[in-house]
């Protein structure tokens, strides 16, 4: 990933960083409260060798004794050592237990050797350290002497013994917390970055033209103030970014170099915005002075009357007359079509959804119906299922100019969108170009814009209002002359 991929990440997932650095502060604190105070004792013990009576003898005794040094430091920590000094003291823990309180260290350069046992009594780790100190001298003594007797060959003494425990000095509470909080902060942005690595929804509408390797067309805004369709007549960026979408979409050429006239719109999966998009864009051709058919192909979620919130009557009819009857030859264009006058455009709906449905699409007079729409309308737009769940969209596109593949920002997968792709491609069907739709982050242009409509309402409101009170003022004045 770029390092623009990581910055957007962060952007995105900034609580999970922001989280788990609190937490961690949190937990700094907290081991503060709760750490249970450590007290050390520290015995010191001397390691000596037989000696000879030459210097050389002496040095190289010397050499040997620091050799064993290391050799007595393991032995201090060990089991046998351990077992010992707990029967020594009658002490109420484990072997394992003592052994963990143990640490010896051997002094450089020296043959000092000096064994610490920490404690949450100090008094306690006085006893343990002076009964290991015991026990090591009485270990080595044995494991150094020859088993046809005589004396050691080397051995511990006891130089210092173990005082009374003195409180370890640890870490203070600003320091634990900045040390929670560092602990935390790294654990944040490795969530941060694991969760980010394994989204693969598109975020951004760049995203979605990268990963389709097709020209981006339009990016359509989330506008939660209205309803899933726009109302072209009222304006503002959300219709702006349609009418750039309508104009993309006429500049652009099927595989012939031909303007696109019978356009398909689809997409990968389901809550992509295929429907309202379709009506969107029906609209915006309407409004541009085309005569526009919006053709409900999806047979199987038919949405586009309640949508379009139809009249009773016209409503009922969508539901016996359609696309499906149109194709069986049950009726002529006359009789399935349905004037949207609000919209400016007119509507065949899907009709009665067959009972095998994915016959519809493949039956051969499907091409002769689109090309009879193509030649009573300017543009033919067609509403199709997902893409990765059914075959009609390809089909549509295939059988038409081609198709306007949608992606959601922050819903559709990146591999959803590649999968939609590799269909039509399989199918032949051309892509006219891609379009992002509910592009986020525009609320505060969508509440300006709002803000201005009803600043305009209540402008021509109050100029309105001394006109009626003129005209009142006047039949007044009438009246009592």
């Amino acid at each position: 990933m770029a390092i623009g991929d990581y910055l957007r990440i962060f952007r995105r997932l900034w609580w999970v960083v922001v989280g788990a650095l609190a937490l961690g502060a949190v937990v700094g604190y907290l081991t503060t409260l709760f750490a249970t105070p450590q007290y050390a004792s520290t015995v010191r013990l001397f390691v000596t060798t037989q000696s000879g009576t030459s210097v050389g003898d002496a040095y190289q005794n010397n050499l040997f004794s620091q050799e064993r040094v290391f050799s007595y430091a393991g032995l201090a920590t060990s089991e046998q050592v351990a077992v010992r000094a707990l029967d020594q003291l009658k002490a109420p823990i484990t072997t394992d237990e003592l052994r963990a309180k143990i640490t010896a260290v051997p002094m450089p350069q020296t043959v000092l050797l000096d064994v610490t046992v920490k404690d949450a009594d100090p008094a306690a780790a006085q006893r343990y350290a002076n009964a290991v100190a015991d026990q090591l001298v009485k270990v080595t003594a044995e494991l150094e002497t020859s088993r046809r007797g005589g004396e050691a060959a080397a051995g511990a003494v006891i130089v210092d013994e173990a005082s009374y425990g003195t409180l370890v000095p640890s870490m203070g509470l600003p320091t634990r917390i900045a040390a929670g909080a560092v602990g935390g902060l790294l654990v944040g942005v490795l969530i941060a970055l694991a969760v980010g690595a394994s989204d693969t929804k598109l975020r951004r509408r760049e995203r979605v033209e990268e990963v389709s390797g097709v020209a981006l067309l339009g990016t359509l805004i989330e506008d939660d103030s209205r309803d899933s369709v726009t109302d072209i007549a009222a304006g503002g960026p959300a219709v702006e970014r349609l009418r750039e979408l309508r104009t993309n979409v006429q500049f652009a050429r099927t595989a012939g170099g031909q303007q696109p006239r019978v356009i398909a719109v689809t997409s990968p999966s389901p809550q992509d915005g295929r429907s309202s998009t379709a009506i969107d864009l029906a609209a915006a051709f309407a409004e541009s002075g085309h005569s526009v058919l919006l053709v409900d192909g999806d047979l199987v979620n038919p949405s586009l009357p309640a949508l379009l919130k139809l009249a009773p009557e016209d409503t009922a009819r969508a539901a016996t007359n359609g696309f499906t009857t149109l194709v069986a030859g049950q009726h002529d264009i006359s009789e399935t079509v349905i004037d949207v006058a609000d919209r400016g455009f007119s509507l065949l709906a899907a009709g009665p959804v067959p009972t095998v449905r994915g016959e519809l699409w493949g039956d051969e007079a499907v091409p002769r119906v689109l090309e009879v729409l193509r030649r009573h309308f300017d543009y033919v737009i067609i509403d199709t299922p997902p893409l990765t769940k059914y075959s009609d969209g390809a089909v549509a596109a295939a059988l038409g100019d081609g198709a306007l593949v949608l992606g959601r920002i922050g819903h559709t997968k990146s591999s959803a969108l590649r999968k939609a792709l590799k269909v039509l491609e399989t199918a032949h069907a051309g892509v006219l170009g891609v379009v992002a739709t509910c592009e986020p982050g525009h609320r505060r242009e969508l509440s300006g814009h709002r803000k201005q409509q009803n600043a305009a309402g209540d402008q021509g409101a109050s100029q309105d209002g001394p006109d009626e009170d003129g005209a009142r003022h006047l039949a007044r004045s009438q009246t009592t002359g």
